[in-house]
Protein backbone atom coordinates (compact mmCIF):
# COMPACT_ATOMS: atom_id res chain seq x y z
CA UNK A 1 0.00 0.00 0.00
CA UNK A 2 3.00 2.31 1.06
CA UNK A 3 4.20 2.02 -2.68
CA UNK A 4 1.45 2.77 -4.61
CA UNK A 5 0.89 5.66 -2.60
CA UNK A 6 4.79 6.65 -3.90
CA UNK A 7 3.90 5.64 -7.25
CA UNK A 8 0.59 8.20 -6.72
CA UNK A 9 2.75 11.10 -5.23
CA UNK A 10 5.10 10.43 -8.23
CA UNK A 11 3.47 10.48 -10.69
CA UNK A 12 1.29 13.90 -9.89
CA UNK A 13 5.00 15.59 -8.64
CA UNK A 14 5.84 14.18 -12.86
CA UNK A 15 2.34 16.01 -13.82
CA UNK A 16 3.65 19.31 -11.87
CA UNK A 17 6.76 19.44 -13.47
CA UNK A 18 5.62 19.12 -16.95
CA UNK A 19 3.32 21.92 -15.90
CA UNK A 20 5.89 24.18 -14.86
CA UNK A 21 8.24 23.68 -17.52
CA UNK A 22 4.99 23.95 -20.11
CA UNK A 23 4.37 27.59 -18.26
CA UNK A 24 7.73 28.07 -18.73
CA UNK A 25 8.39 28.12 -22.00
CA UNK A 26 4.76 29.57 -22.86
CA UNK A 27 6.33 32.49 -20.62
CA UNK A 28 9.80 32.68 -22.74
CA UNK A 29 7.88 32.61 -26.37
CA UNK A 30 5.92 35.94 -25.62
CA UNK A 31 8.81 37.58 -24.59
CA UNK A 32 10.76 36.58 -27.48
CA UNK A 33 8.29 37.06 -29.93
CA UNK A 34 6.24 39.92 -28.69
CA UNK A 35 6.45 43.35 -31.19
CA UNK A 36 7.48 46.77 -30.28
CA UNK A 37 6.26 50.07 -31.05
CA UNK A 38 9.67 52.38 -31.33
CA UNK A 39 8.47 55.69 -31.38
CA UNK A 40 11.82 58.18 -32.42
CA UNK A 41 11.58 61.87 -31.11
CA UNK A 42 13.98 64.50 -32.81
CA UNK A 43 12.85 67.31 -30.33
CA UNK A 44 15.02 68.94 -27.55
CA UNK A 45 14.95 67.52 -24.54
CA UNK A 46 16.71 69.26 -21.51
CA UNK A 47 20.19 70.47 -22.69
CA UNK A 48 20.52 67.84 -25.98
CA UNK A 49 18.86 70.06 -28.63
CA UNK A 50 16.94 69.00 -31.54
CA UNK A 51 18.89 67.48 -34.87
CA UNK A 52 18.61 69.42 -38.05
CA UNK A 53 18.51 66.08 -39.67
CA UNK A 54 18.94 62.11 -38.78
CA UNK A 55 18.28 58.89 -40.43
CA UNK A 56 17.32 55.99 -37.83
CA UNK A 57 17.74 52.55 -38.66
CA UNK A 58 16.67 49.56 -36.70
CA UNK A 59 18.37 45.98 -37.13
CA UNK A 60 19.60 47.27 -40.48
CA UNK A 61 16.05 47.81 -42.02
CA UNK A 62 15.11 50.63 -43.63
CA UNK A 63 16.04 54.28 -42.49
CA UNK A 64 13.45 56.71 -41.40
CA UNK A 65 14.69 60.50 -42.25
CA UNK A 66 13.78 62.71 -39.08
CA UNK A 67 14.38 66.35 -39.81
CA UNK A 68 13.90 68.93 -37.03
CA UNK A 69 11.17 68.28 -34.49
CA UNK A 70 10.05 65.48 -35.91
CA UNK A 71 9.04 61.77 -34.69
CA UNK A 72 8.48 58.78 -36.84
CA UNK A 73 7.15 55.17 -35.72
CA UNK A 74 8.93 51.52 -36.28
CA UNK A 75 8.07 48.05 -35.39
CA UNK A 76 9.95 45.45 -34.11
CA UNK A 77 9.77 41.86 -32.75
CA UNK A 78 11.93 40.34 -29.78
CA UNK A 79 13.17 41.97 -26.38
CA UNK A 80 16.24 43.45 -27.84
CA UNK A 81 17.07 45.44 -31.28
CA UNK A 82 20.07 47.02 -32.90
CA UNK A 83 19.77 51.12 -33.34
CA UNK A 84 21.76 53.07 -35.74
CA UNK A 85 21.76 56.98 -35.95
CA UNK A 86 22.80 58.62 -38.67
CA UNK A 87 23.26 62.75 -37.76
CA UNK A 88 23.65 65.26 -40.99
CA UNK A 89 24.67 68.85 -40.76
CA UNK A 90 22.93 71.84 -42.58
CA UNK A 91 24.97 70.40 -46.21
CA UNK A 92 24.06 66.84 -45.99
CA UNK A 93 26.99 65.35 -45.27
CA UNK A 94 27.20 62.82 -41.84
CA UNK A 95 28.91 64.13 -38.95
CA UNK A 96 28.46 61.28 -36.08
CA UNK A 97 27.38 57.85 -36.94
CA UNK A 98 26.28 55.47 -33.50
CA UNK A 99 25.27 52.30 -33.18
CA UNK A 100 24.09 51.13 -29.74
CA UNK A 101 22.35 47.48 -28.72
CA UNK A 102 19.12 48.25 -27.04
CA UNK A 103 17.06 45.95 -24.64
CA UNK A 104 13.24 46.68 -24.40
CA UNK A 105 11.39 45.15 -21.25
CA UNK A 106 7.85 43.64 -21.16
CA UNK A 107 6.58 46.93 -22.14
CA UNK A 108 4.51 47.59 -26.27
CA UNK A 109 6.00 50.92 -26.61
CA UNK A 110 9.22 52.83 -25.90
CA UNK A 111 10.35 56.20 -27.43
CA UNK A 112 13.50 57.05 -27.99
CA UNK A 113 14.98 60.73 -27.77
CA UNK A 114 17.86 61.19 -30.69
CA UNK A 115 19.30 64.24 -29.63
CA UNK A 116 20.27 61.97 -26.22
CA UNK A 117 20.85 59.01 -27.79
CA UNK A 118 23.19 60.81 -30.09
CA UNK A 119 24.59 63.36 -27.54
CA UNK A 120 25.97 60.19 -25.37
CA UNK A 121 22.70 60.96 -22.89
CA UNK A 122 22.06 57.26 -20.74
CA UNK A 123 18.66 58.08 -20.46
CA UNK A 124 17.25 58.18 -23.68
CA UNK A 125 14.24 55.65 -23.56
CA UNK A 126 11.38 58.15 -22.29
CA UNK A 127 7.94 57.00 -21.74
CA UNK A 128 6.29 56.59 -24.99
CA UNK A 129 2.76 58.99 -25.84
CA UNK A 130 -0.50 57.67 -25.31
Amino acid sequence: MFVAFLKFLMRWFQRLVLLAALIALGVWLFYIGREHQIFLDNRTLGEFKALEQVNVSINDGEAVELMLRERGVKKVVGPAFELKAEVFNEDGEIIKTIMKRVKVDFSKDIMINLPTFTGGGDDFIVPAPR
